[in-house]
């Protein structure tokens, strides 16, 4: 694995790289957009941040909208890994599927079935429930669910890695963007450019909409050099 402060280094000058052309421009614009989103910024301020930080206005304009318009044509990019290493790479995915579900069903994906994400009472399901519908309309309601979720969050995250390093494996190569990962416990194809799995962990356990990664895909990712997960990564 890659020391942190490498890695780091690795992003800074991949993403001055992308800079320096129009469409790594726009992955770098799409990128800061979602964070200042993320923040509690409506899209007024985003334009005016993005201006502020020498990205064009007609650019800034366009990323902003196609993040806070529903009716876009195009799709607004999530900044998320190939394979996510701690929650705030899954917190602008968690925060798309709270939007896009209700809040019972947004619960219900994180809570129900053998390999749900979050462990749960009827009780507890209840509050997880009332918070999931407050977090849909108000920002200080959805930092008290990233808080509620992170620790649950980073054990599905800190088990994935502990289980692939037990664990011996062997990694081909099926197409050009999806690998078949073999485990002692079974065999997934894992396509890193999208974030999916095949694992019954992966599907069941809803991973795809919280931005979580199964073991398969850890294996994977770890075959791969650090420079080109960062490639796919943001890739456009």
């Amino acid at each position: 694995m890659v020391e942190k402060n490498t890695s780091d280094d690795i992003i800074y000058n991949w993403r001055n790289e992308l800079k320096g052309h129009s469409s790594g421009m726009k992955v770098v614009a799409n990128s800061q957009a979602l964070k200042f989103k993320n923040q509690g910024f409506n899209k007024d301020e985003v334009i005016e941040l993005l201006s502020a930080e020498n990205f064009d206005l007609e650019l800034a304009t366009r990323v902003a909208s196609n993040l806070f318009d529903s009716n876009s044509d195009e799709k607004a990019a999530v900044e998320v890994p190939v394979v996510a290493t701690k929650y705030s790479d899954c917190a602008p995915v968690i925060e798309r599927t709270l939007q896009k579900l209700s809040a019972k069903e947004f619960i219900n994906k994180l809570t129900q079935g053998k390999h749900s994400v979050v462990k749960v009472d009827n009780k507890s399901y209840e509050s997880w429930k009332r918070l999931a519908e407050l977090a849909k309309k108000n920002f200080n309601a959805r930092q008290a669910l990233h808080a509620e979720l992170k620790p649950w969050i980073e054990e599905v995250l800190l088990n994935s890695v502990m289980i692939a390093e037990k664990n011996d494996n062997n990694v081909k190569t099926a197409s050009k963007n999806k690998v078949v990962v073999s485990l002692r416990h079974g065999v997934a194809e894992v396509d890193l450019a999208n974030g999916t799995s095949t694992s019954e962990k992966f599907t069941q356990g809803n991973y795809e909409l919280f931005g979580l990664a199964d073991e398969f895909m850890v294996k994977a990712a770890d075959s791969l050099s650090p420079y080109e997960r960062l490639k796919r990564a943001l890739k456009d």
